[in-house]
C-alpha cells in the first residue's frame, strides 16, 4: 500500500504534471520530424512503405494524417548529401522526445551533466530506437498472422531498453521491466480503445469536422505521454533505491567526465 501512495505521489506531484505536459509537447514536436526519418530509413533499407502502414492499421492505429506524408518522402528522391542533411536534421528535431524524458531522468536522479552532453545522448538513444523500430516493423509483418502477440513480444524488450537507458545510474538488472509490462499493455489497450471509441461511439467528426483526427491524435499524444512517464514511475517507486537514487554509482562516469571537461574548454556555451 505504501508503495502505492508512493506512486500516486510521484504521478500526481507538480513536478510529474509538468513533466507530462512537457512530454507530451516533445513527443508532438517530434512526429513531423520521425516521419522523414523513418521514411528515408525505409528507403536506404529498400524497405515497402506498406510494411508499416500494415502493422499500423493491424493495430488499429490512425494512419490519415500519416499516410499522405509518409508516401510524399518516400516518392521523393533526394541526392547523397542532402539525404544525409535532412536525415541529420530530422535526427536533432525529433530526438527532443529524449530529450526531455533524459532531463526529467537527470532531475529525479540528482545527476549534474551539462544540458549539451544530454542533448547529444538523446540523438543518439533515437537513432538507436529509430533502427529497432523499424527491425519490430519488418518482423512484425513477417509474423502478421499473430500480430498483436508478436507486438507484445517486441514491445517489452524496447520499453526496457528504453526505460534503462533513460537512467543515469547503474541499476539492477530487473529495472525496467515492470514498467515495460504496463506501457505495453496499456499502449496495446489505448490502440484498440482508440478505434472503438473515437471511430464508433463518439462523434468528434460531427464536432470538429476536418479537425477531428487532428483533435483525436493530440488526445492520443498526451494519453500516450501519460502511460510512458506512469512506466517511468513504476520503475523508479518500486527499485529499492527509490529518494535514494543518489547511493548509485554513475553509468559511464568516465565518459561523462571527459564530455565535462571538453565542454568547461569551450568558448562558447548553450546550457
Amino acid at each position: 500500500m505504501n508503495k502505492i501512495k508512493q506512486l500516486y505521489k510521484e504521478y500526481t506531484s507538480f513536478e510529474g504534471s509538468l513533466f507530462r505536459y512537457s512530454l507530451a509537447f516533445s513527443l508532438l514536436l517530434a512526429i513531423a520530424p520521425s516521419l522523414v526519418v523513418f521514411a528515408m530509413m525505409f528507403n536506404f533499407a529498400l524497405l515497402k512503405p506498406a510494411l508499416l502502414i500494415n502493422v499500423m492499421n493491424m493495430l488499429h492505429i490512425p494512419v490519415v494524417l500519416f499516410e499522405s506524408i509518409f508516401d510524399w518522402f518516400l516518392n521523393k528522391e533526394y541526392d547523397f548529401i542532402p539525404s544525409i542533411v535532412i536525415l541529420c536534421l530530422s535526427f536533432w528535431l525529433a530526438s527532443r522526445s529524449v530529450y526531455s524524458f533524459l532531463l526529467i531522468s537527470a532531475n529525479h536522479e540528482e545527476v549534474k551533466i551539462p544540458k549539451t552532453v544530454i542533448r547529444v545522448q538523446s540523438i543518439i538513444m533515437f537513432i538507436i530506437l529509430a533502427v529497432m523500430i523499424v527491425g519490430s516493423v519488418v518482423v512484425a509483418s513477417i509474423l502478421s498472422h499473430i500480430l498483436p502477440l508478436i507486438t507484445a513480444v517486441l514491445m517489452v524488450p524496447i520499453f526496457v531498453v528504453m526505460y534503462r537507458a533513460l537512467s543515469f545510474r547503474k541499476r539492477s538488472l530487473g529495472f525496467g521491466l515492470i514498467g515495460a509490462v504496463f506501457s505495453t499493455a496499456a499502449i496495446m489497450v489505448i490502440s484498440f480503445l482508440s478505434f472503438l471509441l473515437i471511430r464508433r461511439f463518439t462523434s468528434y467528426s460531427n464536432i470538429y469536422g476536418p479537425l477531428a483526427s487532428l483533435v483525436a491524435l493530440l488526445l492520443v499524444i498526451y494519453i500516450i505521454s501519460s502511460v510512458f512517464y506512469a512506466g517511468y514511475c513504476l520503475n523508479i517507486v518500486f527499485d529499492d533505491y527509490y529518494e535514494k537514487e543518489y547511493m548509485l554509482p554513475m553509468k559511464h562516469k568516465r565518459f561523462y567526465a571527459l564530455c565535462e571537461r571538453i565542454y568547461k574548454k569551450l568558448p562558447v556555451k548553450w546550457d
